[in-house]
């Protein structure tokens, strides 16, 4: 099997800044990451962690002091950001989506397909002619997802997406992340809400601007349990996980999976989500 080819490579990348005090802030300091087409990447960590500084670099509009950030010339990158106010170009809708699409596609037709298409997938039925101006923050938010889906992106980075949402248009923009990954575009989710990420396929945790942890959800959430472990040390007394060590909350799923470990009950089950959870313990019934 051929190997796949990565869509960017970030090599010890550093971003230094001067501070009033005269010290430098490492907001990135030495993160090198490989990301590959179709991969659902959640990055996490405390504020001031580094997250939106490596969404940055990712996107490429962050300067470098150091490292390196390899990408075809040809890769299309679209981000979108916490403060939905801040990537608005245009009045009304019609002409945001002009802006982000007539550098890609000369033809209008297509243009208004995509267009079309976007504000359906997302949920925002309203005419083109709409001001963004009479729009609320989760609109706005929905709208600018909406834009970076009609360029159709090879790489798409998402900073809190549903921070403004509602839960069914939260559900809503996971179900649609789902099928874009599927497609073969890869998903950088940067969140606060550890419930967001258990359907990706990989966590990068980020402490004070350096990359702690890069593997899957389960281990982050439930540790690296080795087989000796099962055998001679209590559930309770077990190392504790990525995820604890930076003292972050884990998803209540999670939370309630290893209260019932401590019972005796679930044993080697590890579910993240509210329906596996359900299923196992439907097993001890």
């Amino acid at each position: 099997m051929q190997d796949v080819i990565p869509l960017i490579k970030l090599e010890n990348v550093r971003v230094h800044y001067a501070s009033e005090s005269g010290r430098v802030r490492k907001a990135v300091d030495g993160v090198s990451l490989v990301i590959a087409p179709g991969e659902w990447i959640s990055i996490v960590g405390a504020n001031g962690s580094g997250k939106s500084t490596l969404a940055g670099l990712l996107i490429g509009f962050t300067p470098l002091s150091g490292g390196e950030r390899k990408a075809p010339s040809e890769l299309v990158v679209r981000g979108v950001l916490q403060q939905p106010d801040a990537q608005v170009l245009g009045d009304t809708i019609e002409e945001e989506f002009h802006f982000a699409l007539s550098s890609l596609l000369e033809s209008s037709d297509e243009q208004l397909r995509r267009r079309e298409h976007a504000l359906h997938t997302v949920g925002l039925e309203l005419p083109p002619e709409t001001a963004i101006s009479q729009l609320s923050g989760g609109q706005k938010q929905l709208l600018n997802i909406a834009v970076a889906l009609a360029a159709q992106p090879d790489l798409l980075i998402l900073d809190e997406p549903t921070a403004m949402l509602d839960p069914g248009a939260r559900d809503r923009i996971e179900a649609v992340v789902q099928t874009i990954v599927q497609q073969g575009t890869a998903v950088i989710w940067i969140t606060h809400h550890l419930e967001e990420t258990t359907r990706c396929d990989r966590i990068i945790a980020m402490e004070q601007g350096r990359c702690v942890y890069d593997g899957v959800p389960v281990a982050f959430f439930y540790g690296m349990e080795k087989e000796e472990d099962a055998a001679n040390i209590r559930r309770d007394e077990q190392q504790r996980s990525p995820c604890e060590e930076l003292g972050l909350a884990p998803p209540f799923t999670v939370q309630t999976a290893l209260l019932l470990k401590r019972k005796g009950l679930l044993h080697d089950a590890k579910p993240l989500r509210p329906e596996q959870l359900v299923k196992e313990a439907a097993r001890w019934q």
